[in-house]
C-alpha cells in the first residue's frame, strides 16, 4: 500500500508539473511559435499516466486494462462537454441558425457511444485468467469503476434522476468516494438543468400543438366510429366482434393522450416523465417530420432516442464484458457485479424512453390530417436572432427560443 501511495504521489506531480506547463505555455499565450504536436497534445505527461500496481510479468495485461478506461473517460469528458454545449443551446434563446448546432452535437454524442461500444471487442481480447492476475491488487485498495465522477455526472447530465434507481446499492457509491467527488456530483445536480429537463420545455413549446390535438382526436374518433357503423352491416357475428374489437382497442389506447388529467394521473404508474405538452409536441413532429418547420426538430427526436439506444448498448456491452470476467463475482466496490449492471440497462434507466412511446400513437400517413391554413399560419412564426421580433416567413427549420410568450420554439 505503501507502494501504491508513492505511485499516486508521483503521478499526482507529473499533473501538477503539467499543469503548470499548460498554464505557462498555453496556446492561448504568446510566443507559442516553439510549440509541436508533441507540445500542444502534452504527450510526456498524457502517456506517463499508464502506472500499473503489478510489477510481475503476470500482471502484463494491467497497462492494457487501464489504457482502455482511461479511454473510456476521455469519452465520457467528451460527451459531457458536448451535452454541456447543447444546454447552453437549450436554456438560452437561440437563433434559428443555431438549431443545427443541437442536431451536430447530438450526432457527435452518439458517434462516440458507437465507438464505445465497439471499444468492448478490443477488451474481451484480456482473458479472465489474465484478469485475475492483477484485479486482486486493485480490488484490496477497493478501486473499483463504479468511483467514476464522470460516469454519475452523465447520468445526472442526460436526466437519469435518484428516484428512478430501485436497485438499493445505488446509494452506496458516496460511500466509495472522496470528498471532492461527492462535492463536484452535488453542485453538478444543483446548478446544471439536465438534459431532459430542457428537452421537455423544448417540446412542450411546439407551435400549433393544440390544434394539432384536437384534429388528430377527430381523426381517431371518425376511424372508431366508422368502425362502430360498419359492425352493424356485417352479417357474420365474428366479423362484428372483431370490428367492435378493434374499434375498443383504439379507443383505450388513444384515451390517454387525449385528456391531459387522465395523462398527469398515469405518469406514475406507467412510468412516463415527459408532460403532456412536450409529448403531444414530439407526436406532432413525428407527424408531420416532412413539413420544413419540423424536419430538424424530427431528426433531434431520433437523435436523443438513439442516443438512449447507444447508452444502453454500452451498459450491457459492459455487463457482458463483467460476466465474461468474473463471471458471479461481486464488484470491487461491493455491488452485485454483473447482476448490477445488467439491471441498469432497464427502461428505468433511459431517459428519454417515453419517445420511444410515441410508435404507440402514430397512424399512416394518408390517415393523419392536414395543416390547417390557422396551424400553418402558427407555426410559420420564425426569430433568426435573440434581438429580432418574430415575423411570419417562409416556414423555417425549428426555433429554439425559450420564451414561452412565444409561439415558436
Amino acid at each position: 500500500k505503501q507502494w501504491y501511495q508513492r505511485r499516486v504521489a508521483i503521478t499526482a506531480g507529473r499533473a501538477r508539473q503539467g499543469s503548470s506547463e499548460r498554464s505557462e505555455g498555453s496556446p492561448k499565450s504568446a510566443g507559442q511559435e516553439g510549440k509541436n504536436y508533441v507540445d500542444y497534445l502534452h504527450l510526456p505527461i498524457l502517456l506517463s499516466l499508464q502506472d500499473r500496481l503489478t510489477e510481475n510479468e503476470e500482471g502484463h495485461d494491467e497497462h492494457f486494462f487501464i489504457v482502455i478506461h482511461q479511454n473510456f473517460e476521455l469519452w465520457f469528458k467528451q460527451i459531457l462537454y458536448e451535452i454541456s454545449s447543447i444546454q447552453s443551446l437549450l436554456e438560452r434563446k437561440v437563433c434559428e441558425r443555431e438549431q443545427l448546432l443541437v442536431l451536430q452535437r447530438l450526432s457527435r454524442i452518439n458517434c462516440i457511444f458507437r465507438i464505445m461500444v465497439q471499444q468492448f471487442e478490443v477488451m474481451e481480447t484480456l482473458s479472465c485468467v489474465s484478469f485475475a492476475s492483477f484485479r486482486d491488487v486493485f480490488a484490496k485498495l477497493g478501486v473499483s469503476g463504479f468511483q467514476s465522477t464522470q460516469f454519475r455526472l452523465l447520468e445526472h447530465a442526460l436526466g437519469i434522476k435518484e428516484e428512478h434507481r430501485s436497485c438499493s446499492f445505488l446509494g452506496m457509491y458516496n460511500e466509495k468516494m472522496s470528498k471532492t467527488q461527492k462535492l463536484e456530483i452535488e453542485a453538478h445536480r444543483q446548478n446544471t438543468p439536465d438534459l431532459f429537463t430542457l428537452i421537455d420545455k423544448w417540446l412542450s413549446r411546439t407551435p400549433a400543438v393544440k390544434l394539432f390535438i384536437t384534429s388528430y382526436r377527430n381523426t381517431i374518433d371518425a376511424k372508431v366510429e366508422a368502425l362502430r357503423s360498419g359492425s352493424k352491416l356485417e352479417k357474420e357475428e365474428a366479423a362484428r366482434d372483431a370490428m367492435l374489437h378493434e374499434a375498443k382497442d383504439i379507443e383505450d389506447n388513444f384515451s390517454v393522450i387525449f385528456d391531459s388529467e387522465k395523462y398527469n394521473q398515469s405518469q406514475g404508474k406507467n412510468g412516463m416523465k415527459l408532460s403532456y405538452e412536450a409529448f403531444m409536441g414530439a407526436l406532432m413532429i413525428n407527424c408531420h417530420a416532412n413539413e420544413p418547420r419540423f424536419s430538424v426538430p424530427y431528426e433531434i427526436i431520433k437523435g436523443l432516442i438513439d442516443m438512449d439506444v447507444f447508452f444502453t448498448k454500452w451498459k450491457f456491452a459492459h455487463a457482458m464484458m463483467v460476466k465474461r470476467m468474473i463471471g458471479a463475482r461481486p464488484g470491487t466496490g461491493g455491488s452485485g457485479g454483473y447482476t448490477y449492471l445488467r439491471s441498469t440497462c432497464s427502461d428505468r434507466f433511459m431517459p428519454f424512453k417515453d419517445l420511444f412511446e410515441i410508435a404507440s400513437y402514430v397512424i399512416p400517413p394518408q390517415s393523419i390530417p392536414s395543416l390547417t391554413p390557422i396551424m400553418r399560419e402558427e407555426i410559420s412564426q420564425v426569430y433568426i436572432s435573440d434581438q429580432d421580433h418574430p415575423r411570419h416567413d417562409h416556414p423555417r427549420a425549428f426555433s429554439l427560443d425559450t420564451d414561452p410568450d412565444h409561439a415558436s420554439l
